[in-house]
């Protein structure tokens, strides 16, 4: 009798533990070292007062130096016979998508890097200001996965640099700070390391 008294009660307890079990939270994985601190899928974003304002591909087949603006890409996610926005004429093909890969990569180390509002970078916008340097990003890179090996012209660095227009061109924007990835002809990822990163933003901030 009282083992059938002992059954009921368990019997009648048993939805309660389940429902315990599975109203718990689920526990919290840490997120990854690094994380891009906005959406990682490559678009024009504004972050800390800077802009990212569009994308471009270079393209780089067999051993001659690419036909600028000719063969250039441009676009986040260039698409054969496609106009992307800011542009007047279409893509003349898409892009690479080891290139694009690549480029996510460089768009996320991007979004790192002015998540932390470096002091360099925003004395050389407050300081440059009447001398062309604006605080608006440019996403380059270069695809060197048909070119030859060793390409004659040479392979271009990874790197932050600053270009700035010869001439004036109102309203266009003085110049942009080039974040500029190279996938090389091994199919190696290489986006802008921190040394470089530091000198030419101390290189810089001594000629203002």
């Amino acid at each position: 009798m009282r083992r059938v008294v002992l059954l009921a009660f368990l019997l009648a307890l048993l939805p309660a533990l389940v429902a315990c079990s599975h109203g718990q939270p689920a526990p919290r994985q840490a997120e990854p070292q690094g994380a891009s601190p906005i959406n990682v899928r490559m678009d024009t974003f504004e972050m800390n007062g800077y802009t990212l304002a569009g994308a471009e591909y270079w393209p780089y087949v067999g051993k001659e130096d690419i036909n600028y603006p000719h063969d250039v890409l441009w676009g986040f996610y260039p698409e054969k016979g496609v106009i992307p926005p800011g542009e007047t004429e279409a893509n003349v093909d898409t892009a690479n998508p080891a290139a694009v890969y690549c480029a996510q990569e460089s768009f996320a180390a991007l979004q790192v890097f002015l998540a932390k509002n470096p002091p360099e970078l925003r004395q050389i916008v407050e300081r440059g200001a009447t001398k062309g340097y604006v605080p608006r990003f440019y996403l380059w890179t270069n695809d060197y996965s048909k070119a030859a090996t060793p390409f004659p012209p040479g392979v271009r660095e990874a790197r932050l640099w600053y270009w700035m227009r010869k001439q004036p061109e109102p309203p266009k924007p003085p110049g942009y700070w080039k974040w500029e990835a190279t996938l090389t002809q091994n199919g190696e990822c290489q986006i802008p390391r921190d040394e470089q990163i530091q000198k030419i933003l101390a290189e810089t901030l001594a000629k203002l």
